[in-house]
């Protein structure tokens, strides 16, 4: 019979009525959802941080001193990343312009989607502001490409209609 009362007490929960703000509370449930978690689920391991640290000052200096180390090394593979995305552009750009045609597959998309996952952790303004005007290079790029290749279809078909 003990068993079972210490179970109770340890699978007991006390429901708080927490008053966030509401666009706080919506930016909360979507990194939720991202992370397939239940909001009292993320505030509950947010409180056993708290408590494991000893405090909330505690907890607040662990995060931003290892959150810093993490972010330079983010910014590190983010800042590597951005410079291959922009020799491989540059790569796609020249073959394109020697070639007439874009590539199937380009590289460069893999890593546009690597550099996205990397900036959702944590990357300064600068180099969002860097990934973007790269990002809209590769979009003029994309466009010339297409545009250069409907031409070219263009072009042909009535090569083929003015031999007939």
């Amino acid at each position: 019979m003990k068993e079972l009362d210490i179970r109770m007490v340890e699978m007991s929960k006390q429901q708080t009525g927490l008053r966030i703000d509401r666009v706080l509370f919506k930016q909360f449930q979507q990194l939720c959802a991202s992370e397939k978690l239940r909001p009292g689920e993320a505030v509950e391991s947010l409180v056993r941080l708290a408590v494991d640290s000893g405090s909330l000052a505690n907890l607040h200096a662990n995060v931003v001193r290892g959150g810093g180390r993490g972010r330079v090394l983010d910014e590190a593979l983010f800042r590597s990343r951005l410079s291959r995305l922009k020799t491989c552009l540059e790569t796609e750009r020249r073959y394109w312009k020697e070639t007439g045609e874009g590539m199937d597959e380009p590289e460069s998309e893999g890593f546009v989607k690597e550099l996205v996952e990397i900036g959702k952790r944590s990357v300064s303004e600068e180099l969002v502001k860097e990934f973007e005007a790269t990002l809209a290079e590769a979009d003029k790029l994309y466009d010339e490409v297409e545009k250069d290749t409907i031409e070219n279809g263009i072009s042909r078909t009535k090569q083929i209609i003015d031999l007939r």
